[in-house]
C-alpha cells in the first residue's frame, strides 16, 4: 500500500509530494490543478518500467495521437523532455523506496516486433521505431530494470480505407522490468463501461466463488437486485440482473450508477492486493446513495486489500465518504486537496477528523 508519492517534472507537475496516503483516498480540488495526472502517475508507477502505460495515456484520455513527438512530450512538465520524469513512492513493504524514471533517449531505426498489451487490438508484423521513450525502474535494494518503447505509424488498410495510418506501441524490455508489479486498474472519467471485461471479471469471480460478494454489494444499493449473471443471447457476453421482472435485464438498462457500481466493484475484487483509480467517482451516483456507496466499498476494498484513488468534484461525495467512516477505528479515509500556492501544486491532506472540523467551520474542499 502506498504512503507517500513524489512527482517531478511529469505533465502539469514541476513538483508535487503527496503524504499520509490511507486505504481510501480522495483527491479533490479545482479544475486543471492535476486530479486526474495523479491517478496517472500512480497507474505508470505501479507497472514499475512498463512503457506501454506511459504511451496510452493520451490516447485514453482521448487525445489520440497526432504524432510520437507530442504523444511523449505532453508527459513532461513544459512539454521539455530534455529532464527526466521521477516518480518515488513509499509504502508498507518497508523503507526501501521505489523510484521511476522516465526519460527521451537516442532514436533507432532498428526494426522490433508489435506486441500486444492489455486487451489493445494490435496487428502486424513490424514497425521501424521512431520516439523513444526509456524507464528506469529502482529499489534501494538493488532490483533495477529498464525498457524502452516507441510510438510508431502503421501503413494505412487499404481494405478498410483507412487513411494516413495508426499509432501503435513497440515494446523493448531488459532485466524483467514488470518485476513487483502491483494489480492495478483504472477507471476512467468519461468512459463507458467496458461490457465485455466486466462479464469476463465476474466471471472470473464466479469461478472463484467470489461473485455473490460483488452482488451484496450492488444490493446496499438496490435491494429489488436478486442475482447476477454472464449470457451472451448475441454472441457477446454481458452481464444480466434479476430484480423481480419477467425476464432477466442488461445491467445498463439499471442506469449509469449502477454499471459505475458494479465496474468499481468488480475493479476492486479483481486487483487484490492492488490499487485501483477511479476519476471523478461520484458520476452516475445519486448524492443520496453516496454513504451507502462508501460504505459498502470501503468494507469490500478492505476485504481485498486494495487501495483506493478516487477524484471528485462534489462536496457530497466528500461529505458522505466522511460520514460512511465516521466509525472507522482504523481511520483509513484520506482526503488530499490539490491546489496551486503561489503559482505551484501542492497537496494538503485531512484524516476523517479533520475533515469533520473543516465541515463545522464551513471551509471549501472543491
Amino acid at each position: 500500500m502506498y504512503r507517500s508519492f513524489t512527482i517531478k517534472n511529469f505533465r502539469c507537475f514541476d513538483e508535487l509530494t503527496v503524504e499520509g496516503m490511507g486505504r481510501i483516498n480522495l483527491i479533490a480540488g479545482k479544475n486543471n490543478v492535476g486530479k486526474t495526472a495523479l491517478l496517472e502517475a500512480l497507474w505508470v508507477h505501479s507497472g514499475t518500467a512498463n512503457p506501454e502505460r506511459a504511451l496510452r495515456l493520451d490516447r485514453e484520455r482521448g487525445l489520440g495521437t497526432v504524432d510520437s513527438d507530442s504523444a511523449i512530450n505532453n508527459l513532461f512538465f513544459g512539454f521539455d523532455d530534455k529532464s527526466k520524469i521521477e516518480i518515488c513512492a513509499q509504502g508498507d513493504w518497508g523503507y526501501t523506496p521505489r523510484r521511476l524514471e522516465l526519460s527521451v533517449s537516442d532514436r533507432s531505426n532498428r526494426q522490433l516486433p508489435i506486441e500486444t498489451f492489455d486487451d489493445e487490438d494490435i496487428t502486424g508484423q513490424s514497425a521501424s521505431l521512431d520516439v523513444q521513450l526509456e524507464m528506469d525502474y529502482f529499489e534501494e535494494t538493488g532490483v533495477a530494470a529498464t525498457s524502452r518503447g516507441w510510438l510508431t505509424r502503421r501503413p494505412p488498410n487499404q481494405a478498410a480505407g483507412a487513411r494516413g495510418g495508426s499509432w501503435d506501441f513497440v515494446i523493448e524490455e531488459d532485466q524483467h522490468p514488470r518485476l513487483r508489479i502491483l494489480p492495478c486498474i483504472f477507471l476512467r472519467s468519461g468512459m463507458r463501461p467496458n461490457n465485455v471485461q466486466n462479464a469476463r471479471r465476474f466471471s472470473n469471480l464466479e469461478i472463484k466463488g467470489d461473485h455473490e460478494r460483488v452482488l451484496q454489494v450492488m444490493q446496499e444499493i438496490e435491494p429489488d437486485l436478486k442475482r447476477l449473471t454472464v449470457l451472451a443471447p448475441g454472441g457477446q457476453s454481458r452481464i444480466y440482473a434479476d430484480v423481480g421482472l419477467k425476464r432477466l435485464i442488461p445491467i445498463q438498462l439499471m442506469g449509469d450508477g449502477m454499471s459505475r457500481i458494479l465496474s468499481l466493484s468488480l475493479a476492486i475484487a479483481s486487483a487484490p492486493g492492488g490499487i485501483v483509480l477511479v476519476d471523478e467517482i461520484e458520476n452516475g451516483i445519486h448524492y443520496t446513495v453516496m454513504e451507502k456507496v462508501w460504505r459498502a466499498i470501503g468494507a469490500f476494498a478492505r476485504s481485498y486489500d486494495v487501495q483506493l484513488f478516487a477524484t471528485t468534484h462534489s462536496y457530497e461525495c466528500i461529505r458522505a465518504a466522511c460520514d460512511a467512516f465516521d466509525s472507522d477505528e482504523e481511520d483509513e479515509l484520506r482526503l488530499f486537496r490539490i491546489g496551486r500556492v503561489n503559482g505551484e501544486i501542492r497537496a494538503a491532506m485531512y484524516d476523517r477528523e479533520m475533515m469533520q472540523t473543516a465541515f463545522d467551520i464551513k471551509l471549501g474542499f472543491i
